[in-house]
């Protein structure tokens, strides 16, 4: 999902989140990744955030994470067979 088309805030770079907007922005983000599909990076680049800080955001609040892209090499070895 390209990150113009998600609905999230855009937060001025070094500045801190606390509190409720915090909550907010972590909730926001958290719905855009489950929901919406949009990837780390996505959420990330729509938001001025780092991976990192999406990254460590939806792990505290214990939302699981999709697997990377790809065909993985056992699972494309074994179709050629």
């Amino acid at each position: 999902m390209p990150a113009e088309d998600l609905d999230l805030p855009s937060i001025p770079p070094r500045k801190r989140l606390r509190g409720e907007e915090k909550e907010e922005f972590d909730r926001a983000a958290a719905a855009a990744y489950q929901n919406k599909g949009a990837s780390i990076r996505n959420i990330a680049a729509k938001t001025g955030r780092s991976f990192g800080a999406i990254h460590r955001s939806l792990a505290q609040q214990k939302i699981p994470f999709r697997p990377r892209g790809g065909v993985s090499r056992s699972a494309a070895k074994g179709e050629r067979q």
